[in-house]
Protein backbone atom coordinates (compact mmCIF):
# COMPACT_ATOMS: atom_id res chain seq x y z
CA UNK A 1 0.00 0.00 0.00
CA UNK A 2 1.81 3.07 -1.21
CA UNK A 3 0.40 5.43 1.39
CA UNK A 4 -0.37 2.98 4.19
CA UNK A 5 2.46 1.77 6.41
CA UNK A 6 0.55 1.14 9.65
CA UNK A 7 -2.00 -1.54 10.56
CA UNK A 8 -4.09 -1.06 13.71
CA UNK A 9 -5.64 -4.24 15.10
CA UNK A 10 -8.57 -4.59 17.52
CA UNK A 11 -7.41 -7.43 19.78
CA UNK A 12 -8.78 -6.66 23.24
CA UNK A 13 -12.11 -8.45 23.61
CA UNK A 14 -12.87 -11.48 25.76
CA UNK A 15 -14.12 -13.81 23.01
CA UNK A 16 -16.87 -15.31 25.19
CA UNK A 17 -18.08 -17.66 22.44
CA UNK A 18 -14.66 -19.35 22.32
CA UNK A 19 -14.70 -20.32 25.99
CA UNK A 20 -13.12 -22.26 27.63
CA UNK A 21 -10.25 -21.58 25.22
CA UNK A 22 -10.46 -17.84 25.94
CA UNK A 23 -10.51 -18.27 29.73
CA UNK A 24 -6.71 -18.05 29.47
CA UNK A 25 -6.11 -16.50 26.04
CA UNK A 26 -7.31 -13.41 24.17
CA UNK A 27 -9.42 -14.51 21.19
CA UNK A 28 -6.88 -13.67 18.42
CA UNK A 29 -4.36 -15.97 20.13
CA UNK A 30 -6.57 -19.03 19.65
CA UNK A 31 -4.36 -21.81 18.25
CA UNK A 32 -4.62 -22.76 14.57
CA UNK A 33 -2.49 -25.70 13.49
CA UNK A 34 -0.16 -25.12 16.41
CA UNK A 35 0.31 -21.34 16.17
CA UNK A 36 -1.88 -18.37 17.17
CA UNK A 37 -4.50 -17.16 14.68
CA UNK A 38 -2.76 -13.76 14.80
CA UNK A 39 0.35 -15.28 13.22
CA UNK A 40 -1.68 -15.95 10.05
CA UNK A 41 -3.29 -12.51 10.14
CA UNK A 42 0.06 -10.74 10.53
CA UNK A 43 1.44 -12.65 7.51
CA UNK A 44 -1.26 -11.06 5.33
CA UNK A 45 -0.14 -7.64 6.60
CA UNK A 46 3.49 -8.46 5.89
CA UNK A 47 2.48 -9.53 2.36
CA UNK A 48 0.62 -6.22 1.95
CA UNK A 49 3.77 -4.22 2.69
CA UNK A 50 2.79 -3.06 6.18
CA UNK A 51 5.81 -1.85 8.19
CA UNK A 52 4.18 -1.04 11.55
CA UNK A 53 1.52 -2.73 13.69
CA UNK A 54 -0.35 -1.12 16.56
CA UNK A 55 -2.32 -3.55 18.72
CA UNK A 56 -5.34 -2.22 20.64
CA UNK A 57 -5.38 -4.50 23.67
CA UNK A 58 -7.44 -5.14 26.78
CA UNK A 59 -8.18 -8.69 27.94
CA UNK A 60 -5.00 -10.68 28.71
CA UNK A 61 -2.88 -8.10 26.89
CA UNK A 62 0.38 -9.54 28.18
CA UNK A 63 -0.11 -12.72 26.11
CA UNK A 64 0.13 -10.70 22.88
CA UNK A 65 2.90 -8.38 24.12
CA UNK A 66 5.00 -11.35 25.22
CA UNK A 67 4.70 -13.08 21.87
CA UNK A 68 5.35 -10.20 19.46
CA UNK A 69 7.58 -7.83 21.44
CA UNK A 70 8.73 -4.63 19.71
CA UNK A 71 9.82 -5.98 16.33
CA UNK A 72 9.05 -9.03 14.23
CA UNK A 73 11.70 -11.02 12.37
CA UNK A 74 10.47 -9.45 9.10
CA UNK A 75 11.37 -6.01 10.51
CA UNK A 76 7.78 -4.90 11.23
CA UNK A 77 7.74 -2.52 14.22
CA UNK A 78 5.15 -3.33 16.90
CA UNK A 79 3.43 -0.97 19.36
CA UNK A 80 0.65 -1.46 21.90
CA UNK A 81 -2.17 0.62 23.30
CA UNK A 82 -3.51 -1.17 26.37
CA UNK A 83 -6.91 -0.48 27.89
CA UNK A 84 -9.29 -2.56 29.98
CA UNK A 85 -11.33 -5.60 28.85
CA UNK A 86 -14.47 -3.45 29.23
CA UNK A 87 -13.36 -0.84 26.66
CA UNK A 88 -15.46 -0.90 23.49
CA UNK A 89 -13.85 -0.63 20.04
CA UNK A 90 -14.37 3.14 19.64
CA UNK A 91 -12.87 3.83 23.03
CA UNK A 92 -9.84 1.67 22.24
CA UNK A 93 -9.24 3.49 18.97
CA UNK A 94 -9.61 6.99 20.44
CA UNK A 95 -7.30 6.12 23.34
CA UNK A 96 -4.65 5.21 20.77
CA UNK A 97 -5.05 8.50 18.87
CA UNK A 98 -1.49 9.78 19.53
CA UNK A 99 -0.01 6.60 18.02
CA UNK A 100 -2.01 6.64 14.78
CA UNK A 101 -0.49 7.54 11.39
CA UNK A 102 -2.36 10.13 9.29
CA UNK A 103 -3.70 7.22 7.19
CA UNK A 104 -3.86 3.67 8.50
CA UNK A 105 -5.36 0.25 7.94
CA UNK A 106 -7.75 -0.80 10.72
CA UNK A 107 -8.85 -4.39 11.15
CA UNK A 108 -10.31 -6.89 13.58
CA UNK A 109 -8.08 -9.48 15.23
CA UNK A 110 -10.55 -12.30 14.52
CA UNK A 111 -11.10 -11.99 10.73
CA UNK A 112 -8.78 -13.36 8.05
CA UNK A 113 -8.83 -12.06 4.48
CA UNK A 114 -5.98 -11.87 1.94
CA UNK A 115 -5.71 -8.10 1.57
CA UNK A 116 -6.44 -6.59 -1.85
CA UNK A 117 -4.23 -3.63 -1.06
CA UNK A 118 -3.81 -2.06 -4.50
CA UNK A 119 -7.54 -1.98 -5.26
CA UNK A 120 -8.34 -0.59 -1.81
CA UNK A 121 -5.73 2.15 -2.03
CA UNK A 122 -6.72 3.10 -5.58
CA UNK A 123 -10.39 3.51 -4.60
CA UNK A 124 -9.51 5.46 -1.44
CA UNK A 125 -7.39 7.88 -3.46
CA UNK A 126 -9.81 8.12 -6.41
CA UNK A 127 -12.77 9.05 -4.18
CA UNK A 128 -10.61 11.37 -2.03
CA UNK A 129 -12.08 9.36 0.81
CA UNK A 130 -11.70 9.85 4.54
CA UNK A 131 -12.96 6.35 5.33
CA UNK A 132 -13.12 3.12 3.37
CA UNK A 133 -14.35 -0.28 4.50
CA UNK A 134 -14.26 -3.67 2.81
CA UNK A 135 -17.54 -5.34 1.89
CA UNK A 136 -17.87 -9.01 0.98
CA UNK A 137 -20.48 -9.48 -1.74
CA UNK A 138 -21.72 -12.72 -0.12
CA UNK A 139 -23.24 -14.17 -3.30
CA UNK A 140 -23.37 -17.72 -1.88
CA UNK A 141 -24.26 -17.00 1.74
CA UNK A 142 -20.78 -17.90 3.02
CA UNK A 143 -20.57 -14.95 5.44
CA UNK A 144 -20.66 -15.24 9.22
CA UNK A 145 -24.47 -15.08 9.36
CA UNK A 146 -25.20 -16.98 6.16
CA UNK A 147 -27.05 -14.74 3.72
CA UNK A 148 -27.52 -12.08 6.44
CA UNK A 149 -25.98 -8.84 5.11
CA UNK A 150 -25.40 -5.60 7.02
CA UNK A 151 -24.39 -2.98 4.43
CA UNK A 152 -25.93 -1.35 1.37
CA UNK A 153 -23.35 -0.17 -1.14
CA UNK A 154 -24.29 2.02 -4.09
CA UNK A 155 -22.92 1.27 -7.58
CA UNK A 156 -20.37 4.08 -7.20
CA UNK A 157 -19.03 2.35 -4.02
CA UNK A 158 -20.62 4.74 -1.51
CA UNK A 159 -22.04 3.05 1.59
CA UNK A 160 -25.57 4.36 2.04
CA UNK A 161 -26.70 2.18 4.91
CA UNK A 162 -24.97 0.36 7.72
CA UNK A 163 -27.48 -1.89 9.49
CA UNK A 164 -26.09 -4.11 12.25
CA UNK A 165 -29.57 -5.59 12.78
CA UNK A 166 -29.58 -6.80 9.13
CA UNK A 167 -33.23 -5.82 8.61
CA UNK A 168 -33.29 -3.74 5.39
CA UNK A 169 -34.15 -5.63 2.20
CA UNK A 170 -31.67 -3.51 0.20
CA UNK A 171 -28.55 -4.73 2.01
CA UNK A 172 -26.14 -6.17 -0.54
CA UNK A 173 -22.99 -7.14 1.33
CA UNK A 174 -21.21 -7.82 4.60
CA UNK A 175 -18.82 -5.36 6.19
CA UNK A 176 -15.70 -7.40 7.08
CA UNK A 177 -13.59 -4.55 8.45
CA UNK A 178 -10.26 -3.92 6.74
CA UNK A 179 -10.75 -0.17 6.81
CA UNK A 180 -8.50 2.53 5.46
CA UNK A 181 -9.04 5.59 7.64
CA UNK A 182 -7.89 9.17 7.63
CA UNK A 183 -7.08 10.14 11.21
CA UNK A 184 -9.08 13.36 10.68
CA UNK A 185 -12.37 11.47 11.05
CA UNK A 186 -11.62 10.78 14.73
CA UNK A 187 -12.33 13.20 17.55
CA UNK A 188 -9.94 12.38 20.39
CA UNK A 189 -12.10 14.48 22.75
CA UNK A 190 -15.19 12.32 22.22
CA UNK A 191 -16.22 11.04 25.67
CA UNK A 192 -17.67 7.74 26.80
CA UNK A 193 -17.18 4.06 26.20
CA UNK A 194 -18.27 4.11 22.56
CA UNK A 195 -18.44 1.45 19.88
CA UNK A 196 -16.50 2.14 16.67
CA UNK A 197 -19.18 0.38 14.62
CA UNK A 198 -22.31 1.84 16.21
CA UNK A 199 -21.08 5.40 16.76
CA UNK A 200 -18.22 6.29 14.43
CA UNK A 201 -18.93 4.01 11.46
CA UNK A 202 -22.70 4.48 11.50
CA UNK A 203 -22.21 8.24 11.62
CA UNK A 204 -19.82 8.19 8.64
CA UNK A 205 -22.32 6.13 6.63
CA UNK A 206 -25.16 8.50 7.60
CA UNK A 207 -23.07 11.50 6.48
CA UNK A 208 -22.21 9.72 3.20
CA UNK A 209 -18.51 9.73 4.01
CA UNK A 210 -17.95 5.96 3.99
CA UNK A 211 -16.82 4.19 0.83
CA UNK A 212 -16.52 0.46 0.23
CA UNK A 213 -14.08 -1.77 -1.55
CA UNK A 214 -16.37 -4.64 -2.64
CA UNK A 215 -14.79 -8.08 -2.90
CA UNK A 216 -15.78 -11.63 -3.81
CA UNK A 217 -12.70 -13.06 -2.09
CA UNK A 218 -13.83 -15.21 0.82
CA UNK A 219 -13.03 -14.07 4.35
CA UNK A 220 -12.85 -16.27 7.46
CA UNK A 221 -13.65 -15.64 11.12
CA UNK A 222 -13.11 -17.38 14.44
CA UNK A 223 -16.30 -16.40 16.25
CA UNK A 224 -17.06 -19.90 17.58
CA UNK A 225 -15.22 -23.20 18.05
CA UNK A 226 -16.80 -24.49 14.83
CA UNK A 227 -15.52 -21.43 12.94
CA UNK A 228 -12.06 -21.90 14.43
CA UNK A 229 -11.97 -25.56 13.36
CA UNK A 230 -13.19 -24.56 9.90
CA UNK A 231 -10.39 -21.99 9.53
CA UNK A 232 -7.87 -24.60 10.65
CA UNK A 233 -9.00 -26.91 7.83
CA UNK A 234 -9.11 -24.10 5.26
CA UNK A 235 -5.61 -22.92 6.23
CA UNK A 236 -4.26 -26.42 5.58
CA UNK A 237 -6.17 -26.86 2.33
CA UNK A 238 -5.39 -23.40 0.91
CA UNK A 239 -1.81 -23.31 2.18
CA UNK A 240 -2.25 -20.18 4.30
CA UNK A 241 1.09 -19.28 5.86
CA UNK A 242 1.85 -17.90 9.33
CA UNK A 243 4.66 -15.46 10.12
CA UNK A 244 8.12 -16.72 10.86
CA UNK A 245 8.94 -16.31 14.55
CA UNK A 246 12.36 -16.41 16.16
CA UNK A 247 12.91 -19.65 17.99
CA UNK A 248 12.40 -19.01 21.70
Amino acid sequence: MSMINQAVIFAGGRGERLRPLTDHLPKPMAPVNGVPFLDYLIKTLEDAGIRKILFLLGYRAETIVNRYGKQLTSGIQVEYSIGTPEDLTGRRLLNAYPYLDDHFLLLYGDNYWPIERNKMTALFEDRKALALTTVFRNKNGTAEYGFGNNVEVRNDALVIEYDKKRISKKLNGVDIGYFILDKKILDPQMPGNISFEETILASLAHEQKLWAHVTDRQYYYITSMADLKNFEQVAKREGFVSIHMKEL
